[in-house]
Formats: C-alpha cells, structure tokens, sequence
C-alpha cells in the first residue's frame, strides 16, 4: 500500500505541472472567452493520463485544472467548479474509452478507432456544461452568450482528445514494427513534405495561402499515405504536425479558414482537423489490422506448410514401413508358386495371398498418388498411346479376379481413332480403376461392357458399363471425392479406402479429359465414360516394352538391413540359378566388393549405416557395377536420387518375380 502510494505521487506532481503547462498555452488561443479556448492540448493530457496510469491520478488533473483557472479568471468557486468538470470529463472518457474502445490499444483496431471518437465527443460534453455554468453562475461569464462559450469550450477539448491523446498513448506505448533504412528515409521524405505543404497552406510562402483560398486538401493525400504506409503513431505525428502549423498560420492571416474573428477561424480550423484526424487514424488501424491479418495468414501457412511436410514424410515413412513386410511374402509367394507339385487347394490359396498382398500393396500406392496430386507434384510424360491396347492389357490383367466372381466381361472398341496424348502407366491406372470398381460392386454373374466411340471429331470416349449396385442421384455429385463410397452400408460390404475414382479422376483431368458416371439408380448399374482428344496413329508405340531377361547366372550382391526380405530375395534369385551374397549393412557390403567379384548389385536404399546410394557411389569408385535400388520410398525425387547415384533402375516395395527379372535384364543388358 504504501510503495503503490509512493510510485503514484511522483506521477501526479508530474502530471499536474504538464497540465498546468499545457492549461496556460491554451489559454492563450482564447479571444472569445478569457476561460473557453479552441484549442485545449490539456484534455487529451488528462485522458491518456488516465489511460495510461489508472484512474489514481485524477487529483493531478483536479489541482492542475484548478491552478490553471484560479489564475487566470473568476475565483476560488468558479475556479472549483471548471476542475471538477475537467476531471470528471477526463474520468467519464477513460472509463468510456476503457469499456467499449479497448484501452491503451483503441487505435489498433479502425472500429475501435471510431469508438474512441466518439467516446471523445460524448465525454466533452461534461466540462463545458460545468464550467461555462460555474461562470455564468459566478457573474463571469453572460447568459446570452452561454451557447457560443459552450460550442468554443467542447470543441476544443473534443479536437484536444482526437489530436492530442493519440499522440501521447501511441509514443508512450511504442512500436513494434522493425524499421528497414528504407522505412526511415520513406517517413522522413513524408513528413517533409508535410510540413512543406503545410507552410504552402498556411505559412504565407505563397500568395495563394495570403489570399485564404481553399487548398487545405492538398494536405490530405500525404496524411493519408503515411497513414497507408506506416504505423498509427507516425499517423497521429504527422497529423500533430500538421495541426501545429495550421494553427500557427491562421492565428497569422494565411490559409483556407481565416474568417471575420480569431475564434470562428480556430473553431472552423478545429473541427477540420478532427475529422482529418478521424479518418487517417481509422485507415491507419485498418491497414494495421491488414498488416496483422498478413502476418496470422504467413504463420498459418507457414504452420499449414510445416504440417503438410509433416503428414507427407509420415506417409513416406508409412508407405516403406508397410511395403517392406510385404516383399518378403511376395518372394515366398513367388518361389512356392514354382513348386509344380501343388495341390488346387494349394494353389487356390497361393492365389488368393496374392490378391490380398497386391491389393495391400495398392491401397498404399493410392494414399501416395493422393498426395502427390492434392500437392500437384505428378510427374506426368505424355507419348502417343493406343487406347486399345492399354484396355486389353487392363482386361488381361483383371481377368483372374473377374472370372473369381463369374462375371462377363465384353469388349466393344469401335472406335476408328483410338491414339491419346498419355502417360501410358497412369492412363492404364486410369483404365484399371474404372474396370477394378465396375468388378468390385457387381455381383456375381453379372456383365462388364468396356466400349469404344469417336463421340466427336478428334474425340475419344472409352465407356465401362456394369450390372451392378449403382449410385444413388443424391451421392452422385460426390462420388469423386476421396475416401466417398456412397451409403455406409457400402463401405463395410466392399471395403476399400474410396480413392480410386478420385485418382482416375485427378489423372484424367491432368490429361486434358473428363470422366464422368451415369446411373438410373440403386441397382441399376452404372456407367463411366473417360473422354480424350486423340491424335494421329502411331502403331509402333506400345504401352510397354518387354524388358530383355538374363538367362545366365549372375554373381549378385544383395543388400537389405530387413532380415526376412534379405532371406526371401535371397532363395528368389538362388532359385534362378544366380549365386547370390547377402549383407546387411554399407560396411560388410563394401567388404564383400573388395574380396569378390560381383555382376550385380540388388540394395535397399535405407540401410542402418548409411543408404544404398552411397554404397552404390562407393563401389563404382572401385570399379563399375551396375545396380538396382529397392525400396519402400518410391517418389519421383526418390527414384531421380536412385538414378543419379548410378542405379539402373527403382524398384519399388513390395516387388514381383517378373518385375525383378525385367529390372535384372535392363541392368546387365545397359
């Protein structure tokens, strides 16, 4: 209590003898009234006192609004009434400005900005009402002329809380803006010009300020850039600056508000000001509050950004978690399905592991294609494509699964033209998924019709029809969205994630086609129609190639840090015929290329002490070798770092005998 009672005496004395300072300066501007002043700087002193300090200080606004009276006109009871009505005025403002304006921070916000100023105005309204009564009361003041001492008397404390308490509240309070040697220069040339303007208006520099024509407006353009540029306090400088000057000229004769007296002109001046000063300093928050939104926008991006790295590094991690288990079972599968001594039992199980681990396989290829377009990171190579062809290998390829459900597949390609502009493997994916949805919501014994058309010139429609659920017209807008299967009931009948029309779709689009579905109905079947522009026919082009196999035994070196992988690739390639040496890390692999001589080098990318890429840099240092990459991680930059460390090829978790084969020839034959 007594440390507070302390702390707070220094800032009233402080505060008592600015007022009083302020008081007697103003003083002087009334010609009116020896008590009513246009211009009052000690309102605006007394309200960001309070702001500032608290309401504790109000004895420093009472002793130093009595001082100032008591010696200038009236007497002790007048000189009382005056100070009670300027220190209730400055309490009524704080408590307004406190309440409804936000404080010390009215002027961070353009409502807030207009809250303030009204504030202002209303709370005004106090000390003219009691003062110009006190006077009047006390033979000081005449009863006639109690309407235009009034007016005098709240305008200028109405123009000193608009003018003055933003200025004190702005610099006591600071900045944080971070200033740049360009902001400074930018300012210091802005308020030059402020000022020279001003001396143009009301300095008498010109004749055309001596001859009070009505250029103030000039002055608005740079007001309004600082307040555009810079913060609310050089706003509220500028402005203080300005009203300085034009004080000073009309008091001389020059500028556009010098009328028949000296009061009429300050008041015509005053008002003027304020409402400069209300709109600059409104703009000036607005953009303070842009500036703000700018900033919160950039940290959420810049949140969003870090969260999206997150999120795709996990997928990635995820992907090569989940597809290194998988090659192990993918070789095991391999290698017992060329035992020839199998029951139908036996192979009708061996079948149906490998449905489910390729469909495993898929599901995670889908999360990651479903990134990669979300982000826009496909990497797409377009080349003639025969359309037909990709449809027969689509068809060939899921002939197993719907021959599992008895199901008729027809094919009608009609069309004359049938060569697209296409990525040949994402047009096929394209293919695939349409005919992969058309068998996976058919019931047994149902059809499948895969046609062709030329619907219009240099236009290719391939339409997949089926006899199975449908869709329902009120999912039909949302059955290319991700993870969307329609009803729930759906969902945990048929499985599945829901991205493969969403990928088709994404994929068509980012080929310059549409895709689009029709259905009567709910059990009524449904039709997708995939549309691309054709061009001319190049038949020698082919979906793929063969890749040329090796029939010789080949000396490998095989490298993967997962022990059942490493086994299972390992009894893979022996049952190839090749003699094969497994390692499990970068330093026993290099080990092993110094002591033998190797034909091919199989490694995982991800090894415990280091990567396959830097193995595979280290052993073409000793002598070339060529290689193939494995791995869980299989996007674009992925594959690109592979090929440039000196790999012939990527291969991709979880990988299939022929797959491999295929990679095994490319590499011995480049």
């Amino acid at each position: 209590m007594h440390s507070r009672r302390f702390s707070t005496l220094p800032a009233i004395f402080v505060l008592t003898f600015i007022y009083f300072v302020a008081g007697k300066l103003g003083l002087r501007f009334a010609s009116f009234h020896a008590s009513a002043s246009p211009v009052w700087p000690p309102v605006g002193i007394a309200l960001a006192g309070l702001l500032l300090l608290g309401y504790r200080v109000w004895p420093a606004i009472f002793v130093g609004a009595f001082l100032v009276n008591v010696t200038t006109m009236g007497n002790i009871a007048t000189s009382l009434g005056i100070a009670t009505g300027n220190t209730l005025e400055a309490i009524c403002g704080a408590w307004m400005v406190n309440r409804f304006a936000r404080g010390t921070r009215a002027f961070d916000r353009a409502q807030d900005v207009f809250t303030f100023s009204l504030a202002a105005i209303v709370s005004t309204l106090v000390s003219p009402t009691l003062g110009v009564t006190s006077l009047a009361l006390g033979g000081y003041a005449d009863w006639t002329k109690y309407g235009p001492i009034w007016t005098t008397w709240w305008l200028g404390d109405a123009a000193g809380d608009l003018i003055v308490a933003p200025l004190v509240l702005l610099w006591a309070i600071g900045s944080t803006r971070e200033w740049s040697r360009r902001d400074v220069i930018e300012v210091g040339v802005l308020l030059l010009l402020l000022v020279g303007l001003s001396e143009i208006v009301f300095g008498g520099w010109l004749a055309i300020s001596a001859r009070n024509y009505p250029i103030s407006f000039i002055c608005g353009p740079i007001v309004i850039w600082t307040a555009f540029r810079f913060t609310q306090r050089e706003t509220a400088t500028g402005i203080f600056i300005l009203s300085a000057i034009a004080i000073w000229g009309t008091l001389r004769g020059f500028g556009p508000f010098v009328m028949e007296t000296e009061n009429h002109s300050l008041v015509t001046l005053q008002a003027w000001t304020a409402v400069l000063t209300i709109t600059a300093m409104a703009l000036s928050a607005a953009m303070a509050e842009r500036r703000r939104a700018e900033v919160a926008i950039e940290q959420q991006k810049s949140a969003v950004e870090a969260a999206n790295r997150t999120k795709d590094n996990f997928l990635a991690m995820l992907s090569h978690e989940l597809r290194t288990p998988l090659t192990p079972v993918m070789s095991a599968l391999d290698s017992l399905q060329q035992d020839l001594a199998q029951s139908d039992e036996t192979k009708s199980a061996l079948a149906m592991i490998q449905r489910n681990v390729e469909l495993e396989s898929q599901l995670i290829a889908d999360l990651l294609d479903l990134t990669r377009i979300a982000k826009n990171k496909l990497d797409l190579k377009f080349d003639p494509v025969d359309a037909h062809d990709a449809v027969r290998n689509v068809i060939e390829i899921c002939q197993a699964e719907a021959k599992a459900k008895l199901l008729r597949v027809y094919i009608d390609l009609r069309a004359g033209a049938h060569y697209v502009s296409a990525d040949a493997a994402k047009f096929q994916q394209i293919i695939w998924n349409l005919l992969k949805n058309a068998i996976k919501f058919t019931p047994e014994g149902g059809e499948i019709t895969i046609s062709s058309c030329n619907s219009a010139p240099q236009s290719l429609t391939i339409a997949v029809r089926d006899t199975g659920i449908g869709i329902d017209p009120s999912i039909m807008e949302r059955i290319f969205n991700p993870f969307e299967q329609g009803e729930l009931s759906a969902q945990r009948r048929f499985g599945g994630l829901g991205l493969g029309l969403a990928i088709s779709k994404s994929l068509t689009e980012a080929h310059g086609g549409t895709l689009v579905a029709k259905s009567e109905g709910q059990n009524r079947g449904t039709t997708f129609f995939l549309t691309l522009r054709t061009v001319p026919p190049q038949p020698q082009i082919a979906i793929a190639t063969a890749a040329p196999s090796c029939s010789r035994s080949l000396r490998i070196l095989l490298v993967d840090d997962h022990s059942d992988t490493c086994t299972a690739l390992e009894r893979l390639l022996i049952r190839r015929g090749h003699l094969v040496a497994a390692t499990h890390n970068v330093r026993s692999a290099m080990e092993a290329v110094v002591r033998n001589h190797f034909d091919l080098l199989i490694s995982d990318v991800a090894l415990p002490d280091g990567t396959g890429l830097d193995l595979m840099k280290q052993v073409r240092a000793i002598r070339p070798l060529p290689g193939i990459a494995i791995s869980g991680f299989g996007a674009n930059g992925d594959i690109e770092k592979s090929l440039q460390a000196g790999f012939a090829d990527h291969l991709i978790k979880p990988i299939k005998l022929e797959t491999l084969e295929a990679a095994i020839g490319r590499a011995i034959a480049s």
